[in-house]
């Protein structure tokens, strides 16, 4: 019986080390992550602007019309 516990034991402070390891991983590499995305978020919203201003320009640009009475 005495082994079954410390078979529990042993298991139990092996997975709280897992987690903590795991958290510690996490928490180190968030700011890598979050620049990532960033970059591909405002890569992603410049081609949008791009596709955007390329759909609302006139294919051909005109005279100016100037009010004369102004």
């Amino acid at each position: 019986m005495k082994l079954f516990v410390k078979i529990g034991i042993g298991v139990s402070v092996a997975t709280n080390i897992f987690f903590i390891g795991l958290a510690s991983y996490t928490h180190l590499t968030r700011d890598a992550r979050v620049q990532e995305n960033r970059e591909y978020i405002k890569s992603v919203i410049e081609k949008q602007v791009y596709k955007s201003i390329q759909l609302t320009m006139p294919p051909v640009t005109g005279k100016v019309y100037v009010n004369p009475n102004k």
